[in-house]
């Protein structure tokens, strides 16, 4: 059999692409429909790896191949449609997203046209599958740098191989696919390794090694090839079931849809009925129009669920009509003309396609870094609503950082890095610590420690419970509940012990209280006053947005955007219950509840004049914080100053 590169265009394999994009879609459309279909990238990456293979051997077999030229074709394939995308969804995000969201979707814009938006989406404390990723217009992009940098890097590398140890070019090929498979399952715990290159290396190189197996020893015999289809395809079936976001990824599991595809290609090498199925005339156009139909989906999906459009029913088909136009059209009117340019020179491509378009993007980031979001887009009273939309930029830093990863802490790091509150050299008596709800309440107690003249610290982890405690020996401690434990361990250097979490222990209160009451003693014992913030109202439903709305004209005048305080105290009232009766029985313990500052009995308050509160569905925003501080301090008293000032601070409180 001739090796695979001469035998031509391979439409079972468009076909393939064709399975990857609509898995990604109808995930991406609703995850419980198809929980694995997230996998489609992976089989994407097999197929660059396959097909890129391909392309550098045949041209070092025929002692032609050219950086220079790879570089053209790279270019006049991915770029010019990218950029329409990255225009398109430029003017959408310009009319649409609050000066903070903008900031954050340039930033992205910026980066994607640098090849590194997937090093800037690894940064984020929530991961790919964390909250509000699903409105940001351009984190499917990350996909696209992984790309582009396995494109630099491997046309250096495989000429090399293939020149100074051609005898083992497949031996080396498979030792760096099983270096970065350990590396990556190494790594599955941590959330940025979900968007890096060494942690997906190993699937483009098993597309890689799959083209080299196709090309000198393709299946012998239909039968073989029909076997190889039937294990590719329940393999990568299997996967779109199987997986879900809580599976630990890429890592091990990757392998089950990257062998799925690797199967399904290495069989297409010879006529069977599954690669049959694969050329439909209907999966091969839709699998030539793959990567137009992944640049749009998502944006088109992004921005309706930024405008809290419901995509079930109706909507959701017509989104999904609007991705199969707008894909066609880019297809057709973009990427067809494109890449009848591809023998054009390098320097032409890479200044007309790559250079100028990458300098606009950069310069829009540039502005709106240095506008903090170009609010000028707005009117003056949207810009004093919208202001209120700022918060802590992210949980990733010297002193909040991202679940799990908890390194160690010391006094000195806290006193050095992490100090807040009163002016001065005094040692800190105050320390904060918790998850993403203490950090959004920094700016509440930063107010009540100027007022009481207190210097203070701050520890947070991204879904970090302080009333974890680690288990006792010899069962090992979690990075969580070892932060917790160390930064206890410090209590004695402090006066006030904050803690400050996101409760959710519906349904386990006595669990709650267990923790809770261990949490204080160890602070008691310490000689610290164990200070607990109980959590901010919230619902199931994000309202956060809802003033804003309203204000834009997206939805009546009319609409009530507060919560009712039955439907709070349902979500949080047993949780507030605990606390009160434990501030029963340890008489040294300070409650602070921040319902007191903006709820009464029938409503809490989701905006206050022209300031929101929150930033999303449970997190307030730093002006919100500081505004419930000084209501805080105004109805209740100061829980950090003498105890004649803040009586009413320790009463239990409903909302």
């Amino acid at each position: 059999m001739r090796p695979l590169e001469a035998r031509g265009y391979r439409a079972d394999i468009d076909g393939l692409r064709a399975l990857a994009v609509l898995a990604v879609m109808a995930f991406h459309l609703s995850p419980a429909a198809l929980p694995g279909g997230f996998a489609g990238v992976d089989v994407f990456f097999v197929i660059s790896g396959y097909l890129i293979t391909g392309v550098i051997t045949q041209a070092l077999q025929r002692g032609d191949f050219s950086l220079a030229r790879f570089y053209q074709h790279r270019i006049m394939r991915i770029l010019p449609a990218y950029a329409v995308v990255s225009a398109a969804t430029l003017a959408a995000a310009s009319y649409l997203m609050t000066p903070n969201d903008y900031l954050f979707y340039t930033t992205s814009l910026a980066t994607s046209w640098g090849f590194v938006s997937n090093l800037f989406f690894s940064m984020l404390s929530w991961g790919y599958f964390g909250q509000r990723t699903e409105e940001f217009p351009l984190l499917h992009t990350w996909s696209l740098g992984v790309e582009e940098q396995f494109y630099f890097l491997y046309p250096l590398l495989l000429p090399l191989l293939w020149r100074r140890a051609r005898a083992l070019l497949a031996p080396l090929l498979l030792l760096l696919a099983l270096l970065g498979l350990a590396l990556s399952e190494a790594r599955t715990g941590v959330v940025g390794s979900y968007f890096l290159l060494p942690y997906r290396a190993h699937e483009l190189l098993i597309g890689a090694l799959t083209a080299w197996l196709a090309a000198r020893a393709a299946p012998p015999s239909r039968a073989r090839a029909t076997l190889c289809a039937l294990g590719g395809a329940a393999l990568a079936l299997a996967a779109m079931l199987w997986l879900n976001r809580g599976t630990p990824y890429p890592g091990l599991h990757s392998l089950t849809p990257c062998l799925g595809a690797a199967l399904l290609i290495y069989a297409g090498a010879r006529d069977n009925p599954v690669s049959a199925l694969l050329r439909q005339r209907w999966l091969v156009r839709i699998g030539l129009m793959s990567y137009s139909l992944y640049l749009w989906h998502w944006p088109v999906l992004s921005f309706l669920r930024y405008r809290r459009i419901d995509l079930a029913g109706a909507p959701g088909v017509a989104a999904v009509a609007a991705m199969f136009a707008l894909a066609w059209l880019s297809w057709r009117y973009v990427e067809l003309p494109a890449r009848r340019l591809q023998r054009a020179p390098l320097r032409q491509g890479a200044l007309r396609y790559y250079a100028a378009p990458a300098a606009v993007f950069l310069l829009v980031g540039l502005v709106s870094y240095g506008t903090e979001g170009l609010p000028q887009r707005f009117s003056a009273d949207a810009r004093e609503l919208l202001s209120s939309y700022s918060f802590e930029r992210d949980l990733a830093g010297d002193c909040a950082q991202r679940a799990g990863e908890y390194q160690g802490v010391s006094l000195a790091h806290l006193r050095r890095r992490c100090a807040f509150g009163a002016d001065g050299a005094a040692p800190p008596s105050v320390l904060l610590y918790g998850d993403s709800h203490a950090h959004h309440f920094k700016p509440f107690v930063e107010l009540l420690a100027r007022r009481a003249g207190l210097r203070a610290v701050y520890f947070v982890e991204g879904s970090c419970d302080p009333l974890d405690l680690p288990p006792p020996a010899p069962a090992p401690a979690g990075s969580c509940q070892r932060r917790n434990a160390d930064l206890l361990r410090l209590a004695p250097q402090f006066r006030y012990v904050v803690v400050a979490g996101r409760w959710q222990y519906k349904g386990e209160e006595a669990l709650f209280a267990a923790r809770l009451r261990a949490v204080a003693r160890l602070a008691t014992a310490a000689g610290a006053t164990l200070v607990v913030f109980k959590d901010n109202p919230s619902v199931p439903r994000d309202l956060s947005r809802c003033v804003l709305f309203r204000k834009r004209g997206w939805i009546p005048a009319a609409s009530d955007c507060d919560m009712s305080a039955a439907e709070v105290l349902s979500e949080q009232g047993s949780m507030d219950g605990v606390i009160d009766a434990l501030r029963v029985e340890l008489p040294a313990l300070l409650v602070i509840d921040p319902k007191r500052a903006s709820c009464d009995a029938a409503r809490c308050l989701t905006s206050i004049g022209n300031t929101a509160l929150y930033k999303d569905a449970n997190h307030l925003n730093t002006r919100a914080a500081a505004l419930l501080g000084q209501r805080y301090l105004t109805l209740v008293g100061n829980p950090l100053a003498p105890a004649a000032t803040h009586a009413g601070a320790t009463a239990p409180d409903a909302p």
